[in-house]
C-alpha cells in the first residue's frame, strides 16, 4: 500500500498540493481495511511526502524527498545550450526544477548535430559513468555505436516526446494524434472553416496532421487551408508568413507551440489581435496569452505531470526496475478557455 500510494504521488496523479480522498475513501478504492491507509498515510507524511493539516486531511508536499540517500547522475542531451542557459524554455526550466525531488542529478548536454559528434558525446556520458540518458529526438535518426553501447550496458534512454528509434529504447511524450483529433471536435462547435498550421518534418507532425484531418471527417469540420512549414523556414517565418494566411476573420488551429508563437506575433505586428479581428485553437501554453480571454481556446498541457512522468521512469531504469513508459501513450489533459467555454 505504501509504496502503491508513493508511486501515484511521483506521477502526478495526485499532484503538489492537492488533497488526498479522505482514509475511507481511500480504504473502499484499494480494498483494504482503513487502519492500514491510516498507517500508511502517517509514514507517507513521516517520509515527507505528505502533510497533515488538522480537519482538513491530508495534502502532497511540494519539494517532496526521492527517498534515497544517494542521487543518479543523469545526462540531459538538448538540442540548444541557451534553453538552459537563459531559461527561456518552460518545459526545461520545470524539469530542472522537479529534479531535485526524484533523486536525480540532472547535468545539461547539447546534444550534436551529425552521427558521429553524437557517437562521440555518448560515449563521453558512458565513460564518465552516467547512469541514465535524456534527449530530445529531433537530430538523433540511427542507432549509431554509441547508442548500441547504451543498450549493452544497461544504461536507459528515454527520448523526451517520442522515440525515434522506436522498439530500442523508449519515449515519454504526448498522444498527439488524440490531441489533434479533439482540436478538431472543439472546431467543429464553430461552424466555419478553420486553417491548420503545422510542420511538415518528424513522425509528430505528421500524427497530428492525420488527428486533425480523422477529427474534421468526424465532426464536419471544414479545413479551408492546410499550412505545412518546415523547420528550416522557422528563423524567418516571423517576417515571411504566407500572404494567403493572414486575412483577417480567419479562425486558425496552430498544433505547434512555435508556430503559435510566431503566427501571433506576426498578426500583432498587423495590428491585428487575436479575438477581435482572428480567432486560434492552440495546443500548447501561450505566456503572453494566459489568462487574456482573448483567444478561442488554449489547451495545456498538464507539464509538470508529464515531467514527473519521465523523471519517475527515469528513476525506476537507473534502479533496473521496470521501464513503463511507451511511445504516444500519456495523453495530454485540456484547460479549456473561458472565451469558448461562455460564448
Amino acid at each position: 500500500m505504501l509504496e502503491i500510494l508513493k508511486d501515484r504521488i511521483e506521477q502526478g496523479i495526485y499532484p503538489v498540493e492537492s488533497r488526498l480522498p479522505s482514509e475511507r475513501k481511500l480504504a473502499v478504492e484499494y480494498g483494504v481495511p482503513q487502519s492500514r491507509i491510516h498507517k500508511t498515510l502517517q509514514e507517507l507524511t513521516a517520509r515527507g511526502y505528505l502533510e497533515c493539516r488538522r480537519g482538513s486531511g491530508y495534502f502532497v508536499r511540494p519539494g517532496r524527498p526521492g527517498g534515497d540517500a544517494r542521487r543518479y547522475r543523469v545526462a540531459f542531451c538538448c538540442n540548444n545550450a541557451k534553453i538552459v542557459s537563459t531559461v527561456e524554455d518552460f518545459y526545461t526550466e520545470l524539469f530542472f526544477a522537479l529534479s531535485s525531488s526524484y533523486s536525480i542529478d540532472l547535468s545539461f548536454f547539447t546534444m550534436p548535430h551529425t552521427r558521429e559528434e553524437q557517437n562521440r558525446l555518448i560515449m563521453r556520458l558512458i565513460n564518465d559513468r552516467f547512469e541514465g540518458v535524456f534527449a530530445f529526438p529531433h537530430y538523433v535518426t540511427e542507432l549509431s555505436q554509441g547508442f548500441l553501447e547504451l543498450k549493452r550496458q544497461g544504461i536507459p534512454l528515454i527520448f523526451w516526446d517520442f522515440s525515434p528509434l522506436p522498439g530500442v529504447f523508449p519515449a515519454v511524450g504526448v498522444d498527439h494524434f488524440a490531441t489533434c483529433f479533439r482540436a478538431a471536435e472543439i472546431l467543429a462547435g464553430q461552424s466555419e472553416p478553420v486553417t491548420y498550421i503545422g510542420f511538415r518534418e518528424q513522425p509528430q507532425n505528421h500524427l497530428k496532421l492525420s488527428g486533425f484531418q480523422a477529427g474534421a471527417r468526424a465532426f464536419g469540420t471544414e479545413i479551408e487551408d492546410c499550412v505545412l512549414l518546415s523547420y528550416d523556414d522557422c528563423p524567418k517565418i516571423h517576417t515571411a508568413w504566407p500572404e494567403r494566411i493572414l486575412r483577417p476573420g480567419r479562425l486558425y488551429f496552430t498544433s505547434t507551440r512555435i508556430l503559435s508563437y510566431q503566427l501571433i506575433g506576426r498578426l500583432l505586428d498587423l495590428g491585428r489581435r487575436p479575438g477581435r479581428d482572428y480567432r486560434i485553437l492552440t495546443t500548447d501554453w501561450l505566456q503572453f496569452m494566459e489568462g487574456s480571454g482573448q483567444q478561442l481556446d488554449c489547451m495545456l498541457r498538464d507539464s509538470a505531470r508529464v515531467i514527473r512522468k519521465l523523471l519517475f521512469e527515469m528513476r525506476r531504469a537507473v534502479r533496473r526496475e521496470q521501464l513503463l513508459c511507451n511511445d504516444y501513450r500519456i495523453p495530454m489533459n485540456y484547460i479549456s478557455g473561458m472565451s469558448l467555454r461562455h460564448r
